[in-house]
This record gives C-alpha cells, structure tokens and sequence, in this order.
C-alpha cells in the first residue's frame, strides 16, 4: 500500500502541472485545450476519483480518436492516461503512457521532466533498477536544481545491482544538498549509507556512518551495530562503553546481551564489574540460573577475590554439575581463602567425579593443602599422584622435597626430643643412686 500512495502522490503531482524549469532550455509554451477537450479531461478524473477506472480510459479513447486535439492536448491526455493506469496498479501501462508525454513536441519542459522523474521511480518500483538509473540521470542532466531525493532513488537502485561505490557517490550528494539547505539528514538515508560501507567491508566507515546515527537518531539498535562494528575494528573499550551505556539506560533486556556485556568486563579484567551485572540479571529474572552461568558468577567473583561471595555460588554450580571441574575450582577458592581442610576435601571430591582437563592440576592442590594441614603423608601421595603430569611435574617435585624434609625435620625433632628426655632420666636415676649411697 505504501508503494501505491508513493505512486499516486507523483501522478497527482504531474496532473497539476508544476513549472519546474528545464535546465539550459526555455520553456515551451503550454498552448491550449479546447473546451470540449478540457471537458473529457475533467470527467475521467471524476470517474478515477470514483474508481471506475474502466470507464475514465473509455472516454479518454474516445478523446484519443479525436483528430482535432493538439500536442499540448494529447500530451494531457496522455498524462490522465498514465494517472488512471497509476491508480489501478497497471505501472507498465502507466510507463508507456508517461512515454508518450516525453515524445510529443508540445509537451511543456516541466511536464517531460516530471514523466522521466516518474517513469524513473515506477521502473524501481518494478526492480527494472537498470532503466530507473538510466531515467534518472536524463532527469539529472536537464533539471536546473536536482533534489536530495533524486540522488537517494539513484543510491537505492545502484546498491541493488550492487554498484556500491556509485551508490555511496549519490547518497553522499543526498546529504550534501540536505545539509546545505540547512535540514536534518534522513535516518533512511545514513541507514543505506552505513549498509554500503558495510557490503563493502569498509568497518571503518560503517562505524562513522552508525556514529552520526546514534548523534542524529539516539536509538539502541544503532548502539547494538555501532559496538559491533568497534568489536570488527578491535577496538574493545569503545565496544564496551557503549555496551555499558545501553545497559545503564536500562535498553538491555535480553539475557545473551547482558552475560555479553558480562563476558566483556570478564575479558578486560574487570571482573567485579561481570559479576554485579549477572547478579542482577539473576534477581531481575531476565538470566537463568543454569549450572554455566551460576559457574561464570563464581569465577567472577573469585577472580574479583571475593571468597566469601564466591564460595556459595561455586557450591551451588558444583552440586548442578555431573564432573569434577567446578568442585577443583572451588578447592581453588577454598585454599586462597586459607581454609585448606575444606580445600582438601574439595579437591578429593574433583577427583572422585574425574572429567578434569588437568588433573595434575587438581592432585598438586590437593597435596599443597594437606601439606600446610600438616598432614604430610596424604599430601606426599597427593604429589605422587600430580607428578603424573609433566606440566607440573617439577612443581610436584619440588612440594614434595619441601614436604619430606618438613617430615625429615619432625622426626628430628622427635628423634632430639626422646634422646632429651632419655637423658634426662638418666640423670635423675642417676642422682638418685648416689643419694642413696
């Protein structure tokens, strides 16, 4: 429907005859129409106006065989023919009619313009965009002052037959002449603008283009695009700032964009910052509380170093999960805390479910915990366990040397401590025996 009130506002426009004039060329003269003529005019518009379309061109034909009626005459007739085709949706028709407007000698200058103007835009309305383009540029050549319009009809038709550079050179001309005559761009127009330096994969431009969109027409879809195209640039800050402001103006309602924004902060390391915004995602209802963003959350806030708040949520991910990766985690979280009991029995827990990437990992922290636990014999099996891989085979080692002399020492210590008191004894035995003597 919108295409055929475009169409009827251009025909209704050439029924009343602007007088635009030709560029370079005088004005030819508009004659006159005899009164029987003008009267068949006047009734085909009142059967169009009442959609009796049949009968209008019926009376137009008759005025057709008329041998009398001049050029300036038919070139009206013809006008009324393409205005009544128009209105019926017969675009073909209505192109052939506005055809005959051009060729005849008496046509005005104004009016033939307007015919290639119109004949130009029911070609792209027809996707017939190789004849629009030809049209237009007729219409170009000769009009003395070219519309903003014109060059953005040109830009549609160019960037659908994918002439992307010829597009960009009209539309950039749109823009010009809207700006000169001190009027805002049209939002269509910077859109069909950034389009074609996207096509073209010129992000650089695309970027400029949505910026001037975003300060024109403040809109969160053009913020979306606008991040999007600083992300292809590399440049991740600016992505993010603007991520951020959407998020602020409270225009981010969808869960795959927040834990984005989240995933953002996480890789900027700002990991404080990821683990508020799923927080409240989480209490807002929009994020689900499923085992892998329960886990993110944890991560979040343990590498934020906020224990105390990760722990619970890490307890949580790990009781959702069937392998032993979230309970290593947690183990981690746990030791870093300085509880290396619960650090240890985590750990036990990772390995008993299995499924770890790195094991050895998982076996060293374990030991290390046991180790500071005093509990040296578990902690040297714990090592033996994680020098089964050779990433951290010489960690392993070294905390299982550190381990066995801490046992070395003890012994010693015990070894010392029950000469001392055997010593002793002997003293006192000994003291004993001369007193008695």
């Amino acid at each position: 429907m919108n295409k055929i009130k475009l169409i009827l506002v251009i025909v209704t426009f050439l029924f009343s005859l602007s007088v635009q004039a030709a560029r370079g060329e005088k004005q030819k003269s508009q004659g006159a129409i005899d009164a029987k003529t003008f009267e068949k005019l006047m009734k085909a518009q009142e059967l169009t106006e009442a959609g009796k379309h049949t009968e209008a061109l019926a009376v137009l034909d008759v005025l057709k065989n008329k041998s009398k009626i001049n050029g300036y005459g038919k070139a009206q007739m013809w006008n009324f023919y393409a205005f009544i085709y128009a209105s019926k949706e017969d675009y073909i028709n209505a192109i052939r009619a506005y055809k005959e407007v051009i060729a005849i000698e008496e046509t005005p200058a104004a009016l033939a313009l307007q015919a290639k103007y119109t004949i130009a835009q029911l070609n792209f309305q027809l996707e017939k965009f190789d004849l629009c383009i030809n049209y237009m540029n007729e219409w170009l050549k000769d009009v003395a002052k070219p519309t903003p319009t014109a060059h953005i009809m040109l830009a549609q038709a160019h960037y659908q037959l994918k002439n992307y550079d010829k597009a960009l050179i009209n539309v950039d001309k749109a823009v010009a002449l809207e700006t000169k005559a001190g009027r805002k761009v049209k939002e269509n127009w910077l859109r069909l603008k950034a389009a074609l330096y996207y096509d073209k994969g010129d992000y650089k431009n695309t970027a400029k283009t949505y910026e001037q969109l975003v300060q024109l027409y403040p809109k969160t879809n053009y913020l979306k695009q606008l991040a999007g195209m600083y992300g292809e640039l590399g440049k991740d800050m600016r992505r993010l700032t603007v991520f951020d402001s959407i998020y602020l103006n409270g225009d981010m309602k969808k869960s795959g964009d927040i834990l984005n924004l989240a995933y953002m902060y996480l890789g900027e390391d700002v990991p404080y910052k990821a683990a508020k915004i799923i927080e409240k995602g989480m209490q807002d209802g929009i994020i689900k509380r499923s085992q892998k963003n329960v886990e993110t959350l944890g991560n979040a806030w343990a590498q934020a170093n906020q224990h105390d708040k990760a722990i619970p949520v890490l307890e949580e991910a790990a009781k959702l999960s069937s392998k032993g990766k979230l309970f290593a985690r947690l183990a981690g979280v746990y030791f870093d805390a300085g509880d290396y009991q619960k650090a240890a029995n985590a750990a036990q827990k990772a390995a008993q479910k299995g499924g770890l990437k790195n094991p050895g990992n998982n076996y060293l922290l374990m030991g290390m915990s046991y180790s500071n636990l005093k509990k040296y014999h578990k902690a040297l099996q714990a090592f033996r366990s994680a020098k089964q891989t050779k990433s951290i085979l010489k960690d392993a080692r070294a905390w299982e040397k550190h381990t066995l002399k801490e046992i070395q020492l003890i012994e010693d210590l015990e070894r010392s401590q029950f000469e001392l008191e055997e010593k002793t004894k002997q003293t006192l035995e000994s003291q004993e025996n001369n007193k008695e003597v």
